[in-house]
C-alpha cells in the first residue's frame, strides 16, 4: 500500500510533523480525557517508525522519529512546570523556558531510544506491533525509576480515573495498562495504513472491548463502606504560591485555613486535613511557631474536651553527619482539652522533586547555596525509607506528599496490618490554573485503583476530596472558594500487594520481547515491502 506522504517527511518538516502529533496526544489526558485522539497519535508515530525501519539508518531515524514526537507530547504535558518558576520570583524567570525545554527534551530522550530500537529491527507484520510496545514500556518504566523518576503521564492516563477502561489497573498496575495502550495504538496504525490486514482491526478494538465489559461490571457490583468513628474535615483555601512567599500574605492565607476549620460542624469532626503549603513555605517547622500552635489550639479546643486532630505538613531536623538535615513530613497534631499541642505521630517524604526540593549530590550544592525551585532552604532530605504510620484515631495509612502519589507500588506492603487508606497531601498552587493540577489529581486517584485503597487529598489550588477504591471522586472541595468538605472515612478493598510484583513481570516480559525481535531482524526477517518508498 502506498504509504500518505505526511508520513515520510523528513528534515525539519518531519520533526515539525512529530512535535505536532505529540503535542496532540496530550489531548488524551486530564482535564481533557479525548483518549481517541491519543491513540490515533500514538498510531501515527508507529506508522512512522515503520517507515523508518525500510530506509537506509533506520536507527538514527528511528531515534529522530520517536525524540520530536515525545518532545512535543512532553513539552505540551509538562510545561505548566514553568508557572513555578514565575511563583517563585523574578530571578527565576530568565531561566525558566531553557528548563521547561530542557525537561522535554530529556523526558524524550527514553522514547527516542525505544524507538531506534523499534526501528533497528527492521520488523514487520504482527511482530512489529508488539515491539513497539514492548520498546516504549521498557522506556515508561526506566523513565519512572532512573534518576529518581519522574512517572508523569504515563500512556494508561488517558482514561480518566474511575472511568471502566481504568479498572484494568487494578489487575494491570498502571504500567501493564500502558504497555496494553501502546499495543492497541500499534495495532490502529497496522489497521488505518494496512487496510488488508484484519487482524490488527481485531488487535485494536478487543482489549478496548475487553476492559470495557469488565471495567463496566466492576463498577456495577461496587458498594462503599464506611468507618462511621471517623469524620474528616478537608480545608481548601485558594492562594497564588506567590502569596506564601511574603510573610504579610501568607499569614493571611493561614488564617483563612483556621477560619474555614472552625466552621460550623466542627464538633463533630475528629480530624481537620489541611494540604501541603498551608503554612508558609519551609520557613521553619509548624511546632516552632507558638503563635500558630496556640491560635489553632484554642480554637479547636473552645468548648470541646475531644478537640479534632490536626493533618498537616511540616518541617523536620536533625543533625546527620555534621550537617542539618530537612525532612518534609505529614505530622498530626493533637490538643489537649486546654488547647496544649503535641506531635502524636508523622512520616516523612521518601520520593523528591529533582532541583525542587531535593538536589543530587546535594552536600556540595548546600556548600555553594544552589537556590531551589519550591523552597527557601538548600535542599531537602529523602526518608530512608517509605512507612505507614498510625495516626490518633485513624486505621493505619500511607502518607504520600504531594509528588509521591505519582509513583505506583509506593505504599509499602505490610501483610500483618496493611495500609487502609492513602493520605495525599499536595501544593498545586505552584501551577495555576494550568492542566497540572488535573493531570495530578487523575494519576492519584490511579493509586486508589491499583491499590485498593481510598485516598484523602487535600491540595492546595487543585483537587481536594475522597476518592474511592475504584478511583471516582466520592467527594470534592470547591477549588476557587475558602472551602471545606466533611465526610466519613470510606473502608478500602483488599489491599493489591502485587504492583511491584506486576511491574517486575512486565520487565521480563518486554524485555524478552525485544531481546527475540533483535534475534529476529538479525536473521533477515525484515520489514516486508507493503508499500512503496
Amino acid at each position: 500500500m502506498q504509504m500518505p506522504f505526511l508520513l515520510k517527511l523528513d528534515g525539519w518538516a518531519g520533526r515539525g510533523i512529530g512535535v505536532g502529533f505529540g503535542a496532540l496526544a496530550v489531548l488524551g489526558h486530564a482535564p481533557f480525557h479525548i483518549w481517541p485522539i491519543a491513540l490515533f497519535s500514538l498510531a501515527i508515530l508507529f506508522a512512522r517508525l515503520q517507515w523508518a525501519a525500510k530506509i537506509e539508518r533506520p536507527g538514527r531515524r528511528g531515534f529522530s522519529v520517536a525524540f520530536w514526537w515525545a518532545v512535543g507530547y512532553f513539552a505540551a504535558g509538562t510545561f505548566w512546570v514553568g508557572s513555578a518558576f514565575i511563583e517563585r520570583g523574578a530571578e527565576f524567570i530568565p531561566i525558566m523556558p531553557f528548563m521547561v525545554a530542557a525537561l522535554a527534551f530529556l523526558l524524550a530522550v527514553f522514547w527516542a531510544l525505544a524507538g531506534a530500537f523499534a526501528a533497528r529491527t527492521r520488523v514487520s507484520d504482527f511482530w512489529a506491533i508488539f515491539v513497539f510496545a514492548a520498546a516504549f514500556t521498557l522506556a515508561e518504566i526506566t523513565r519512572g525509576h532512573i534518576f529518581g523518576g519522574f512517572p508523569w503521564n504515563l500512556p494508561a492516563y488517558i482514561f480518566e480515573a474511575g472511568s471502566r477502561p481504568s479498572q484494568a489497573a487494578r489487575w494491570l498496575g498502571a504500567y501493564g495498562l500502558s504497555a496494553l495502550v501502546l499495543l492497541i495504538s500499534a495495532a490502529l496504525g497496522r489497521a488505518i495504513f494496512w487496510r488488508k490486514r484484519v487482524y490488527p482491526v481485531t488487535m485494536a478494538v478487543l482489549p478496548l472491548l475487553v476492559i470495557y465489559g469488565i471495567g463496566h461490571m466492576r463498577l456495577s457490583n461496587a458498594e462503599l463502606e464506611f468507618h462511621p468513628d471517623v469524620r474528616l474535615r478537608i480545608v481548601s483555601v485558594p492562594f497564588k504560591q506567590s502569596e506564601m512567599m511574603t510573610p504579610d500574605t501568607a499569614i493571611g492565607v493561614t488564617n483563612d485555613f483556621i477560619r474555614a476549620s472552625i466552621s460550623p460542624g466542627i464538633k463533630d469532626v475528629t480530624h481537620v486535613v489541611w494540604p501541603e503549603g498551608a503554612v508558609r513555605g519551609f520557613g521553619g517547622p509548624a511546632m516552632d511557631d507558638p503563635n500558630l500552635l496556640n491560635a489553632v489550639g484554642s480554637l479547636f479546643s473552645d468548648g470541646d474536651s475531644t478537640p479534632p486532630v490536626w493533618l498537616m505538613n511540616s518541617l523536620q531536623t536533625d543533625i546527620e553527619q555534621g550537617r542539618l538535615r530537612y525532612y518534609n513530613a505529614s505530622v498530626a497534631i493533637t490538643f489537649d482539652a486546654n488547647g496544649v499541642a503535641a506531635v502524636a505521630a508523622s512520616n516523612r517524604k521518601r520520593k523528591l522533586v529533582a532541583f525542587g526540593e531535593h538536589i543530587p549530590f546535594m552536600d556540595w550544592f548546600e556548600d555553594v547555596q544552589f537556590p531551589l525551585i519550591s523552597t527557601n532552604l538548600a535542599s531537602i532530605s529523602p526518608a530512608k525509607k517509605k512507612t505507614l504510620v498510625d495516626f490518633p484515631g485513624l486505621p493505619r495509612v500511607s502518607p504520600q506528599l504531594c509528588y509521591e502519589v505519582a509513583f505506583p507500588g509506593l505504599t509499602p506492603n505490610d501483610a500483618q496490618n496493611p495500609a487502609q487508606f492513602i493520605l495525599n497531601q499536595s501544593n498545586d498552587a505552584w501551577f495555576g490554573r494550568s492542566a497540572g493540577p488535573a493531570q495530578h489529581a487523575n494519576i492519584a486517584r490511579y493509586r486508589a485503583i491499583e491499590t485498593g485503597l481510598p485516598i484523602v487529598r487535600a491540595a492546595s489550588n487543585g483537587i481536594s476530596g475522597v476518592f474511592d477504591p475504584y478511583g471516582r471522586i466520592h467527594g470534592k472541595v470547591a477549588v476557587k472558594d475558602v472551602s471545606f468538605l466533611d465526610t466519613h472515612l470510606i473502608k478500602p478493598l483488599k489491599f493489591n500487594s502485587k504492583i511491584r510484583v506486576l511491574e517486575i513481570l512486565l520487565l521480563l516480559i518486554s524485555l524478552s520481547i525485544c531481546v527475540i525481535s533483535s534475534l529476529i531482524g538479525r536473521r533477515g526477517v525484515g520489514l516486508r515491502r507493503e508499500f512503496k518508498k
